[in-house]
C-alpha cells in the first residue's frame, strides 16, 4: 500500500523540509506578521462552526451539513496553529505540512493529523453528495449515502476534542 505524502512527512525530516520550502516558494504557505488577531479569528470561527454543528444535529435532518461544519471547525483550529507560528495557507496539504512540521509530537499526535486528513475527505464526499442531490442527478451518481446521526455526532466529538487541544497548545505558548 502506497503511503500518502503526509505519512511520509511524519517519518522523513528531509522530505518534510524540502516540501515546506517548495510550498513557501510556490506561495501555498505564506509568512504572516500580524498573527495574534489571525489566531483569535480562526479560534472564534472554529467555535462558531462547533455551535452550528450542535444546532444542526438537533434538527436531525441535516447530518451532512453537521459533518461539513465539523470539518470547518477543525480546519479553522488548524489554521490558528499555522498562524501561531507565523503562517497562513488555503491548501489542505500545506496545512497538514505545517501541523506535522511544527506541532507533531509537540502537542499533536498521529491520530490528530489523521483526523484532519480524514475529515477533509469526508467533507469532500458530503459536498459531492449534496451537490449531486441539488442537481437532481440521482441516476448519474452512485453516492446515495445517507449520513447518519451517529457518524455526525462522532465527528462532532472529534472536532470538539481537536479544537480544545489546539486551544491548550495556544494557551501554553505565550505570544
Amino acid at each position: 500500500m502506497t503511503k500518502e505524502v503526509w505519512e511520509i512527512w511524519l517519518e522523513n525530516e528531509e522530505r518534510k523540509e524540502r516540501d515546506f520550502q517548495k510550498y513557501l516558494k510556490n506561495k501555498k504557505i505564506k509568512i504572516e506578521t500580524e498573527t495574534k488577531d489571525l489566531v483569535q479569528g480562526h479560534l472564534n470561527k472554529a467555535d462558531h462552526n462547533l455551535k452550528f454543528v450542535k444546532s444542526t444535529l438537533e434538527l436531525k435532518d441535516f447530518n451532512d451539513w453537521a459533518i461539513v461544519s465539523a470539518y470547518y471547525s477543525i480546519y479553522h483550529a488548524s489554521l490558528a496553529l499555522c498562524a501561531l507560528n507565523g503562517y497562513s495557507t488555503k491548501d489542505h496539504l500545506a496545512t497538514l505540512l505545517i501541523l506535522i512540521r511544527d506541532f507533531y509530537d509537540n502537542g499533536l499526535d498521529k491520530e490528530d493529523i489523521e483526523i484532519v486528513n480524514r475529515l477533509t475527505l469526508k467533507k469532500e464526499e458530503v459536498l459531492y453528495y449534496t451537490e449531486s442531490k441539488n442537481q437532481r442527478s440521482k441516476a448519474s451518481y452512485s453516492t446515495n449515502v445517507v449520513f447518519d446521526s451517529n457518524e455526525a455526532e462522532d465527528l462532532q466529538k472529534k472536532a470538539i476534542n481537536f479544537v480544545n487541544k489546539v486551544k491548550e497548545i495556544i494557551d501554553s505558548i505565550s505570544f
